[in-house]
């Protein structure tokens, strides 16, 4: 699969390092789409770039139209703030390019519409880049629910908080400007959320569960976005969810507790993407555990999934599909509305 990457941040240098470890060499990466030449630049010396590492490929620095135009690039990685997924994602569709989007899709479940309607009509490959639904580790907790290692599930409990020392951080930036649709709900929140799906409903989309939803957020008065948020869920079969983030401290090393009537699991690390997993009995036994000792961060696995996706002729992914993302984000629509919090331009 023949990659290109838009954007030369954090996130994209993570996913093309995972893209470099693949030892069945399925991935090459051919273009990097950035503003800045030098920035590209940089991005390929800090990660790693290399010919001998990308199967005798030296990826193209290009600006955006050069960019979206490229005939090499089969699949584009959209990695840039989300506010600007919706017109990225059509431009890529308009050239037709697959397309891999970063969470959130979008900033609003009416952007997510559009894009899919356009992506209809291409017959092109578009998936939300939820890695977190691919990690082994999470895999694994589903296939402990689904025996049942933990009884009936009943509630879970989720966090997902980072510090990002907002008195020092600059009030443009993607962390604090309600432009660039800043906020934890949007940002971090939506992890939490995504394991209430994950691991109380087996269904997707129009065929989920229904549940009703109860949130607070605390929005700052200076930035006027969401740096702390709680999200309710309860499913109309009793199943409950206390999905909470925060921007203001580091959340715990055990950031998810599911409880059901014979024991209960925990989840250990990186809250995006955990390689720790144990199962307890109800008096706090270890009856199952599971650590992936990989050397990738975990962006291979979505990678991958769009790979066999796309080979196979599919426009969406069987574990994510439109239906679930539009899900997602009319969640995330309906959490910031009930609060009165809106983004620029949404009223």
């Amino acid at each position: 699969m023949k990659w290109g990457i838009l954007g030369a941040g954090n996130i994209a240098g993570k996913f093309v390092k995972d893209l470099l470890l693949d030892e069945l060499k399925r991935h090459t990466i051919v273009a990097i789409g950035s503003s800045l030449e030098d920035k590209a630049r940089q991005f390929l010396e800090a990660n790693g770039i290399s010919k001998e590492k990308n199967q005798g490929v030296i990826p193209k620095f290009q600006l955006r139209l050069d960019f979206f135009k490229n005939p090499d690039v089969q699949i584009i990685y959209v990695a840039s703030p989300h506010v600007f997924h919706e017109n990225q994602v059509l431009e890529a569709l308009e050239n037709g390019k697959h397309v891999l989007c970063e969470k959130p899709f979008t900033v609003t479940a009416a952007q997510s519409r559009r894009v899919f309607e356009a992506a209809e009509k291409s017959g092109l490959f578009v998936m939300e880049a939820v890695w977190t639904r691919f990690i082994p580790a999470v895999l694994k907790a589903k296939e402990w629910i689904k025996d049942g290692s933990i009884g009936d599930v009943k509630r879970l409990t989720g966090d997902f908080s980072m510090d990002l020392d907002l008195d020092n951080l600059p009030a443009s930036s993607r962390g604090r400007d309600i432009n660039l649709a800043a906020g934890a709900t949007l940002d971090v929140g939506i992890y939490p959320l995504t394991y209430s799906r994950i691991l109380l409903d087996d269904k997707l989309g129009k065929q989920a569960t229904p549940f009703e939803v109860k949130s607070f957020l605390t929005v700052d008065e200076k930035d006027k976005v969401d740096h702390l948020s709680t999200v309710i869920v309860k499913y109309n079969n009793g199943k409950q969810a206390i999905a909470t983030s925060s921007n203001y401290t580091a959340g715990p090393e055990k950031f998810l507790r599911l409880e059901g009537t014979k024991g209960y699991l925990e989840m250990y690390g990186n809250p995006a993407a955990p390689k720790h997993v144990k199962v307890f009995t109800q008096d706090g036994k270890v009856v199952k555990e599971h650590l992936d000792k990989d050397s990738f961060a975990g962006f291979i696995h979505e990678a991958n999934a769009a790979a066999d996706a796309i080979e196979a002729g599919k426009t969406q992914s069987d574990s994510i599909p439109w239906d679930e993302t539009l899900l997602m984000m009319d969640l995330m629509d309906k959490v910031r509305w009930e609060n009165d919090f809106y983004y620029p331009g949404e009223k």
